[in-house]
């Protein structure tokens, strides 16, 4: 009866191991292990074979190969014999995990090649649909796995891997639009970033509560994922609690080199001291079998050692990494990571320029993607050091003839954002001069890369500290100059804009129907949080600061604009509509009836809520423009009980195509 059982189980199990064999393991347990072999020796003959002709040898050198493929075959199956628990078949061909493990070793596979097919020309071919249908499946399989303790570390960390390219991903398609998505609740990335998160945040748990094992790979994975989502604390605590746990699996994998250099640099930035971050280093260092250490340990050093102004031992450190046999053909990542590290990290802009010379030059031996966030923390440390804006100019324009004329405006708008923001902070006091020298850089601009728009909207968006009709208007007339068709999101900040300077309410009433025809045109059904956040700004934030400052205006609260967080945050980044007023209730003071309807900018604003009110989404937003403003904006208390007696039937509604009316 045995013998049977064992018969039936080989004849079903056996010819899945090799179809897996081809493609990935479906199981540990049934794993081929290559370093168990019978090594045969071999037998002389009595007698010396008489020559053979060469056909005879090449009949003779297929038996062979034939033999020994059969060979290898039979062990395997022996191996298979051996390793084969018959009484336990949760994990049979017939069984739902079997199938689960499957399909998950498919999703990793697929979702892993998609995020790096390259078309024969060396670019990345798009397969989005197919990689973030990987995603989801692989992290709803997971949950199946994990609840019924059939997941090993292998593939929880593969799975956590898969996340974790799935951030990069987000993030490369995020500073690769060149036209921004307009959506409204949420775009599609800031929904992926939350879902990403969530699911990251789902699996330390199970990992922290033994529920799921993980392999020092995966621990990477996932302390890595969480410190690009900027969740800094959380990586520190996931690490502290791992480390500390009572599990020695779980210790053991925390504590590899790969994983503790993630970790190194928080650790210095939230009170470790430098001594014992080298003492951790020395721990972690001597847990790996490689000769010369863990890039990845070494590269969380340097950026510690930056951090701690001790640039002669990082420069040491990278010395050994650029020399180390240890790291053999693996230390590129590593390597280009230590450049981009000391370009923006590091404190001693002599070290730093020259990095980034080299990597403009590229003449380094391993190939340097020049990342703009290092160049515009280069930028930021010049300035912070030196104050001379003329040193920021110099690094600007060579950046920007490095990325180029085809550049992404995702890439080439976030270096303006910084650059631009230093600009106006250089000459906030001296309109005159910076009017003139901004006018250069326009015409220097031009010169290196086309004007584009997220170039005029930046511009736009900060010279509102200027408080200037003039300028705003000019830098308006540009789109027409250089043939530069507006957005949604200029037509946006220009309604924003009006709230940094004294115009007639008219004035706002005209651009906020030009935004609301905008919305129309490009076939938004309802106004979107975006739109109402701009009126907000020209109206209700420029009263209230205005009373913040005893009637003197100051700058206008402004969303910093980035094409990038555009994207990501087209209405979620207006979710919430006001800031709460940090100042004391200036109400008892504000008086309604001594203002005049033609100039008061709150009066204003709650007449076109009123009037385009029924454009809302739903009734919650509609709440959150109304009730919601009064709440966080004390100027507008008294405005709301006004609200259902006002008269709005004059205030003009053009023509609307795919506007609809809500409620």
């Amino acid at each position: 009866m045995f013998r049977l059982v064992q018969q039936q189980t080989l004849k079903t199990r056996v010819p899945n191991q090799f179809v897996s064999a081809s493609r990935n393991s479906l199981n540990t347990q049934f794993r081929f292990n290559s370093a168990v072999t019978l090594d045969r020796a071999a037998q002389p003959d009595a007698a010396a074979p008489p020559p053979k002709s060469n056909a005879d040898k090449r009949t003779s050198k297929k038996k062979y190969e034939n033999n020994d493929i059969i060979e290898r075959n039979v062990k395997k199956v022996r191996n298979l014999r051996k390793n084969i628990k018959f009484d336990n078949f949760k994990n049979s061909a017939n069984s739902p995990a079997f199938a689960k493990l499957n399909a998950l070793d498919d999703c990793l596979a697929g979702g892993l090649e998609a995020s790096s097919s390259r078309s024969p020309d060396g670019k990345f071919v798009d397969q989005s649909s197919l990689f973030w249908d990987s995603v989801s499946t692989s992290m709803n399989l997971y949950r199946e796995l994990a609840s019924s303790s059939d997941l090993n570390s292998h593939r929880a960390s593969r799975v956590v891997q898969l996340l974790h390219v799935a951030l990069k991903v987000n993030r490369t398609q995020l500073t690769s639009m060149n036209k921004k998505p307009d959506y409204d609740s949420q775009s599609f990335h800031k929904e992926m970033t939350n879902y990403l998160c969530e699911s990251l945040r789902e699996i330390s748990g199970d990992i922290l509560g033994n529920r799921v094992p993980v392999t020092e790979h995966g621990a990477a994975h996932l302390l890595a994922s969480f410190k690009e989502l900027l969740l800094y604390e959380e990586t520190l605590n996931i690490w502290k609690a791992a480390v500390n746990s009572d599990n020695k699996d779980i210790v053991k994998s925390f504590m590899f080199p790969n994983v503790v250099g993630v970790v190194l640099p928080l650790l210095y930035e939230n009170g470790t001291s430098f001594e014992e971050i080298k003492e951790l280093y020395e721990k972690s260092a001597s847990n790996t079998s490689r000769t010369n250490g863990s890039p990845s340990l070494v590269l969380g050093m340097i950026k510690t050692s930056l951090a701690a102004n001790e640039n002669e031992h990082a420069l040491s450190l990278f010395q050994e990494m650029c020399t180390a046999e240890g790291f053999g053909t693996s230390p590129y990542a590593a390597l280009t990571g230590t450049h981009l590290a000391f370009i923006g990290e590091c404190k001693d802009l002599y070290v730093a320029k020259s990095f980034f010379e080299r990597a403009l030059s590229k003449d380094m031996p391993y190939k340097i993607n020049l990342q703009v966030s290092s160049v515009k923390q280069l930028i930021q440390n010049i300035w912070d050091q030196t104050h001379d804006f003329n040193e920021v100019v110099d690094v600007w324009a060579k950046a920007t003839r490095y990325y180029g004329k085809d550049v992404s405006h995702g890439i080439s708008s976030s270096l303006n954002s910084k650059f631009i923001s230093i600009f106006f902070e250089n000459y906030v006091a001296d309109k005159e001069a910076g009017v003139q020298h901004l006018q250069e850089l326009v015409t220097t601009y031009n010169e290196m890369k086309a004007i584009d728009e997220p170039f005029l909207n930046i511009i736009l968006t900060k010279c509102t500290v200027w408080q200037d009709r003039n300028i705003i208007e000019s830098i308006e007339k540009s789109y027409e100059l250089y043939h530069i068709p507006k957005t949604i999101v200029t037509y946006r900040i220009i309604l924003k804009a009006m709230g940094s300077i004294n115009v007639p309410n008219e004035v706002i009433r005209e651009k906020w129907v030009q935004l609301i025809q905008k919305a129309d045109q490009i076939g938004q059904s309802y106004i979107a949080n975006a739109d109402w956040a701009a009126l907000r700004d020209a109206t209700v934030t420029f009263t209230q600061e205005q009373f913040k400052h005893g009637n003197s205006y100051g700058m206008t609260t402004s969303d910093l604009y980035n094409p990038a967080i555009e994207a990501a945050n087209a209405s979620g980044a207006f979710d919430d509509f006001n800031e709460p007023s940090q100042n004391a209730n200036h109400t008892e003071h504000f008086n309604v009836q001594n203002t005049k309807e033609d100039s008061d900018r709150i009066f204003l604003y709650y007449q076109l809520v009123k009037r385009y009110g029924g454009y809302c989404r739903d009734p919650k937003q509609y709440a959150r423009i109304t009730s919601g403003i009064a709440s966080n904006f004390e100027v507008a208390q008294p405005y709301l009980g006004l609200l259902s007696t006002m008269d709005v039937s004059s205030i003009y509604v053009p023509p609307l195509r795919n506007f609809h009316l809500k409620h």
